[in-house]
């Protein structure tokens, strides 16, 4: 089976096309990720690679320099429409077409008229049900909203629909889609991999249970989609005498934080990469996630990974890695006393604090373990490849 696969940006797109070009089922990645960046290169797919960068770079530069949001908006749609074009040829000689949402709809089109097998990848909720989300939560914080790109959203709602399948990350999102009658039987969830992690130990800066402040922190945008807010306020109801608030990340316009008084002991440490942001890991109690809407927040592994229990919202995708509440807790989104709640009894009781550390390291290692029996990207996909061509062999 030879699969086209597009994607606008880097994240975990390059690993799963590093895992289609090991499992020989990569024909072509069609990549939006800027040529520019020194993050850019991918050696081991080789001559797989095409890049349809040039108005992904555009929107990106445009969204640096601040230019008004209706022209970074047109600029995001068009790259979009730059790698749908860019996929076309490709297509002529692969087996299935596997894109990401807003990416391929008049591809996808012509590869099924001639047969093809096409792949939606979805990596947040649907799109109807992340605008009802983000409206809710404007109107309730007094902000404006701007509605997402009109054509845009048309494309992605019109991918889902025509699409045979849809490739997701979490339960979270599956629910979304089916809430929008997209049958269960075209989702293919493949929950993204772990990385090897290695946390930095940093013995000058002790943990609660060794003695030091109690340090919950947060790692991701300040923005209105991440729900910052309502940590703020549930730390506000910590009642731990050594607390603190570690916030890392960029800040959007608008953060969702605006009016908000700010306790002392929070601290915003901006972006942090590399070795500085192991450091904040291995240096923390607790991690908190309390996002409003969040396909999978990729940090939650990162977390575990270091040892800390993970206190999330139901939409990030949390279910899928904690096994019957090990490691961490589930929380309504919006739902500042609830974290609270958690947050105050992992800073009174060192030992029960000590019992959810060690089973975020146990979900960090069952995660990875390669044993575990996780639905990989190029298995999911040829059975998905194999169960579609015997459909359409069925008798009417």
């Amino acid at each position: 089976m030879k699969i086209v696969y597009n994607a606008p940006n880097r994240a975990h797109h390059y690993g799963y096309a590093r895992e289609l070009q090991q499992a020989g089922m990569l024909q072509t990645l069609v990549s939006g990720f800027p040529r520019i960046s020194p993050r850019a290169p991918i050696p081991e797919i080789g001559t797989a690679l095409k890049r349809a960068d040039q108005v992904q770079t555009l929107f990106i530069a445009s969204h640096k320099l601040g230019l008004p949001e209706g022209i970074t908006a047109e600029l995001c749609f068009w790259a979009k429409l730059q790698l749908d074009h860019a996929s076309r040829r490709p297509l002529q000689d692969a087996d299935m077409f596997l894109f990401y949402n807003g990416c391929g709809l008049n591809s996808a089109r012509w590869f099924r008229q001639r047969g093809g097998i096409t792949v939606v990848e979805a990596v947040n909720s649907h799109v109807r049900v992340q605008e009802q989300l983000m409206r809710e939560e404007h109107q309730q914080l007094g902000l404006p909203w701007q509605p997402f790109h009109p054509r845009e959203t048309q494309r992605r709602v019109a991918e889902v629909e025509e699409a045979d399948y849809v490739l997701l990350p979490s339960t979270f999102v599956a629910r979304s889609f089916v809430a929008q009658g997209i049958p269960a039987r075209r989702l293919l969830q493949v929950p993204y991999p772990m990385q090897s992690i290695a946390g930095t130990p940093v013995p000058e800066s002790r943990r609660a249970e060794d003695g030091g402040p109690f340090r919950v922190l947060y790692v991701g945008s300040i923005s209105v989609r991440k729900g910052l807010r309502y940590l703020i306020e549930a730390f506000r109801q910590l009642k731990h005498p050594q607390k603190e608030l570690w916030i890392v990340g960029p800040t959007a316009n608008p953060s969702g934080i605006e009016g908000l008084s700010m306790p002392a002991e929070v601290k915003f440490w901006g972006v942090l990469k590399g070795n500085d942001l192991q450091s904040v890991y291995a240096r923390a109690s607790v991690f908190c996630l309390p996002s409003i809407e969040d396909g999978f927040g990729l940090v939650l592994n990162e977390a575990l990974a270091h040892g800390l229990p993970v206190i999330a919202t139901e939409n990030t995708g949390i279910e899928d890695l904690l096994a019957d509440g090990k490691g961490g807790a589930v929380v309504p989104i919006r739902d500042a006393p609830a974290i609270a709640a958690c947050l105050n009894r992992l800073a009174d009781d060192p030992q029960f604090l000590a019992i959810k550390r060690e089973e975020a390291l146990q979900t960090a290692a069952r995660v990875r373990d390669p044993g575990r029996k996780i639905p990989r990207l190029s298995a999911t996909l040829m059975q998905a490849f194999h169960q579609h061509r015997a459909s359409a062999n069925e008798p009417d």
